[in-house]
């Protein structure tokens, strides 16, 4: 079954080259696939697109930055966060970091803010399949501090524990004022999910997110206006600009 395949299996599935097995994966969460996949593929050189003869995979892609070999994936939700966290960890990937965007759950988080999960709760469902134990997972401290003001501009940064979710549309007053009093600062649909499969395949593991809007203020998806758009796209290429700075310095360290 899936879950026993082995790396040299999952090699000759995907007809990937053992030499092209990223040492990074980044995750974007989304549900606008195509879309960031087309943005993100611009970062990379040597590009080679990682399918499936029955189309399972799509919109992953493992490419060159500055001679640092990085898995991509668009991915919405936990299904996918796991499927290709899952991937890349028998493969031998040894650190994932999720980005995308959250819903801010404290009143001093803005849109275009950034949130730095120190950990996530397991409010999806795949988490458990990986660690049943466990119901919030933690990322990697190391990486954590390593996000600084410095590294992000002018955009503020919040560090602490998010909430993920599977079930964006039930989201209610009654769970944002729950999550929010429990001390969570944020809710998104992938961080636990990836960490949960991190930690399974022993991969360091990240998430740096957006903010979209603030639930907690009454704000929504489908509210909007050009101030908080403006600082949205801000805040989105402050998590890029973080990112990548992230895997120049994680890959120095393990040369």
């Amino acid at each position: 079954m899936l879950k026993e395949l082995t790396k040299n299996e999952w090699l000759s599935l995907l007809n990937i080259p053992e030499n092209r097995v990223p040492t990074i994966l980044i995750l974007r969460g989304t549900r606008n696939l195509r879309v960031n996949y087309a943005k993100h593929s611009t970062f990379f050189t040597n590009i080679y697109e990682v399918g499936s003869p029955n189309g399972i995979f799509e919109d992953v892609l493992i490419g060159d930055y500055k001679n640092i070999s990085v898995g991509y994936a668009s991915v919405y939700g936990d299904a996918m966060a796991s499927e290709i966290t899952h991937l890349f960890g028998v493969l031998g990937t040894s650190l994932v970091i999720q980005t995308g965007c959250c819903g801010a759950l404290n009143n001093s988080i803005q849109a275009g803010d950034i949130v730095c999960a120190t950990s996530a709760y397991c409010g999806e469902g795949a988490s458990q399949y990986y660690l049943p134990q466990k119901r919030e997972i933690s990322a990697s401290l190391d990486l954590i501090e390593q996000v600084t003001p410095s590294r992000v501009a002018s955009v503020e940064i919040h560090k602490g524990p998010i909430w993920t979710t599977s079930a964006l549309l039930a989201e209610g007053k009654a769970e944002i004022q729950r999550w929010s009093h429990q001390g969570y600062i944020a809710v998104d649909m992938e961080t636990a999910t990836t960490f949960a499969v991190a930690e399974y395949f022993g991969m360091q593991r990240l998430s740096l997110l957006f903010v979209f809007d603030n639930p907690s203020k009454g704000e929504h998806i489908l509210l909007s206006d050009v101030e908080k758009q403006s600082r949205r796209e801000n805040g989105e290429q402050a998590v890029i600009d973080t990112t990548f700075a992230i895997i120049e310095n994680y890959e120095n360290g393990n040369r």
